[in-house]
């Protein structure tokens, strides 16, 4: 007989939550996927699956109501496909965890546009990666992503503007370009530099400039 799944539902862990109970439940939800109620009605998500016929393991991978009914049945489904793969869930879940919580660096954002598309489709890149190092890098290279405001960003090109107008407008313009390419491909999510224009930070780029 084929494993019933999907027992739980909203409804029944909205009852459980809170209910203080004398002991520690588990309420199968099917495919090794479990709630774990403990005795002052917390809820945790719960993983169970034997590897090569070993002992059996329990894996918590979220709490309730943090990670929801669907979400803890996409993460069983994915724990079932790495145990297919003969991968440790348990190992596979934790490598998951820490590249999640480490986040993508501006330096990192940048040069996964480069390898990924300015290197096959710009001319003069490696002048480009020259002048990044010199004057990007250094100064917000290693922030993250996300934390890196449009006031930093402008605090980098305003140096550069000093020395090279048409510079800074030509390096702007390709890192707006490189964050917009990171967030359509899901890589990494800023908008710091969408409502600037090259003006904005230097100077275009006209026939007679060097």
């Amino acid at each position: 007989m084929a494993t019933e799944l999907n027992k739980l539902s909203d409804k029944k862990l909205k009852i459980l939550q809170g209910k203080e109970s004398d002991k520690i439940e588990f309420f199968a939800d099917g495919a090794g996927l479990s709630a774990k109620a403990s005795r002052a009605g917390g809820i945790s998500w719960v993983f169970t699956y034997r590897l090569d016929g070993k002992k059996l393991n329990r894996l918590t991978i979220g709490r309730y109501p943090d990670m929801s009914l669907k979400q803890a049945r996409e993460t069983r489904d994915k724990c079932r496909r790495w145990l297919a793969s003969g991968k440790d869930p348990k190992l596979q879940f934790n490598l998951d965890m820490q590249e999640s919580l480490k986040p993508v660096t501006v330096r990192e954002a940048i040069e996964y546009w480069i390898e990924n598309y300015g290197r096959d489709n710009r001319a003069g890149i490696d002048k480009l990666i020259a002048q990044l190092n010199k004057y990007i890098y250094p100064n917000i290279g290693n922030m993250a992503l996300s934390d890196c405001e449009t006031r930093y960003w402008l605090k980098c090109f305003d140096n550069i503007k000093k020395k090279s107008p048409v510079s800074a407008g030509y390096i702007f313009q390709l890192c707006k370009q490189a964050l917009k390419f990171c967030r359509v491909r899901k890589f990494a999510i800023s908008n710091a530099l969408d409502d600037l224009t090259i003006p904005d930070v230097g100077k275009l780029q006209n026939k007679g400039d060097r």
